[in-house]
Parts: C-alpha cells; sequence; structure tokens
C-alpha cells in the first residue's frame, strides 16, 4: 500500500468527527458515479463549509443535500455499511483538498461464503445502488424530460427488483408450537403501515441493516423472500409494499409487482 494511503487511512482514524453528504430523497448517502473511472463513490467532508461549497451544483438541478455527522465511534459501522448499498469508493474533502481512497483498503468487506448458505445474510448491494441512483434522480422535482437518464435508471433498476430476493417482517403469534412449526403453519402477523394517504403498505427490505432500522426492539423475524412470491403474503386490503421505509422508501403497489413480472419473465 501506498505511503500516502497509509497516512489518508491513519488520518480518517483519528477524526474525532466526519460530515457525509447525504440525499434527503434517499435518506441515504449520495452516491457518485465517477465519470472517468465509474466507481461509486460517497462524499465526505472535515465541515460543513466544504459540503455547502459540494452542494452548490446539486441546489440548482434541485436534487437537495444534507449534512449527516459522523462521530469516530460509528465510524466502522458507517463504512461496513457503504458495503451494504455498493459503494467501492471513498471521496475526502479536508483542507488539504480532496483524495480519494478504496474503501476495501480502509475496511475488509465481510466474506460469509463459509458459511452454510442458510446462514449467510441476505445482500443486495446492486438493488440498493441502482436504486439510490434511480430515487437521486426520479425525485427531482422538475420535469420527467429534464431528469438525467431517467429511463435507464428505471430500467436497471426493475431488472434488479425481479431477481431480487427480500426480507419480510413477520411477528410470531403466542403458543406452544415451535418457531419452525409456527412459520410453517403460518400462525404469524405482518406489519403495517400508512402512506400520506392513509393506505395500508406493507414493509419490506434490502438486507439486515435496514430491517435493524425498523425493528429496534427486535419483536420481528425475517423470512428471505424471492419477487415473484411476495404478492402471496399481501394482507387483505393492503395496496402493495413499502421497500426500506428508513431508506429510499420506493413504493411497490400490487400493480407493479404484476407488471415488473410479466415485463421480465415474459
Amino acid at each position: 500500500m501506498a505511503m500516502d494511503k497509509t497516512f489518508l487511512i491513519k488520518s480518517i482514524q483519528k477524526k474525532e468527527s466526519m460530515i457525509v453528504a447525504y440525499c434527503a430523497y434517499t435518506n441515504m448517502p449520495l452516491v457518485v458515479c465517477d465519470p472517468e473511472t465509474f466507481n461509486d463513490q460517497v462524499w465526505i467532508f472535515d465541515d460543513e463549509a466544504q459540503l455547502q461549497e459540494f452542494a452548490k451544483p446539486y441546489t440548482e438541478k434541485k436534487v437537495l443535500l444534507k449534512g449527516m455527522k459522523y462521530l469516530n465511534p460509528s465510524f466502522l459501522g458507517f463504512f461496513s455499511m457503504l458495503y451494504t448499498i455498493g459503494v467501492n469508493e471513498l471521496v475526502l474533502v479536508g483542507e488539504g483538498g480532496k483524495e480519494t481512497l478504496e474503501l476495501s483498503e480502509l475496511i475488509r468487506k465481510p466474506d460469509f461464503s463459509k458459511l452454510p448458505k442458510e446462514q449467510q445474510p441476505l445482500q443486495n448491494e446492486q438493488l440498493q445502488l441502482t436504486g439510490l441512483y434511480f430515487m437521486q434522480e426520479a425525485a427531482r422535482p422538475v420535469p420527467n424530460e429534464e431528469k438525467e437518464n431517467l429511463k435507464e435508471l428505471e430500467e436497471e433498476f426493475a431488472a434488479n427488483l425481479v431477481k431480487s430476493r427480500y426480507i419480510v417482517p413477520i411477528e410470531l403469534l403466542e403458543g406452544p408450537e415451535s418457531d419452525t412449526e409456527k412459520l410453517q403453519n403460518r400462525k404469524y402477523k405482518l406489519p403495517i403501515l400508512k402512506n400520506q394517504k392513509e393506505e395500508i403498505m406493507q414493509p419490506i427490505f434490502t438486507d439486515a441493516t435496514e430491517l435493524a432500522k425498523f425493528n429496534k426492539d427486535n419483536r420481528f423475524k425475517a423470512l428471505s423472500v424471492p419477487f415473484a412470491e411476495l404478492s402471496k403474503l399481501l394482507i387483505k386490503d393492503s395496496n402493495g409494499y413499502m421497500l426500506n421505509p428508513a431508506g429510499f422508501h420506493i413504493a411497490m403497489p400490487k400493480a407493479l409487482l404484476e407488471g415488473l413480472l410479466k415485463r421480465f419473465q415474459a
């Protein structure tokens, strides 16, 4: 590893805090595709003034950014989370200018391949990444014809939606049966959310990190469900699903579930 990267890594580890550029439309770090390397980046700043300067061209395009401050004890959790959303590079902005660092140079990517398949956590890096890029553009309050590459972004995200599995939270009912028996006999409840129109939606998640934001009191267990089976778990009066409600919160109504299956599995 080059000495300059070693010094940069040590400087990150010694920081008391850092400010990460977040997109207000996704409640997640802003992801940026480098036009030359095509690396998927997040941008990190030493202070708010640097973030505000970075945000100016985004504000002009009506992409709303905000700064999320992380203290040193939270660094490892944040950098580890970046692997779950497909990010592979950090851009660090400080008084000395801008530097880039491969995420893998800072922390090692978790390897679950040696675990039994049933114990491997569900991961949807490409679904998360394409969803973030899509929502960053789709949510801009401008006419669709002004949104850059929206059709291509939607196509890639939609394809990933169909080929992914999802975490569906369930709450097992009380009773003498084992958890396995309750699952087999569908003795569980499915949580619901309500949107601004008071319509019933059901939360689902791309990965355990997103589920944890919802399952703070550990009430829920997780079912791993392929896209094609999601419609079977819709309850009466449900309008569909809300994917990652604390993240990019993308609505997946019944019509979308049916339409995507026809579109990609015809």
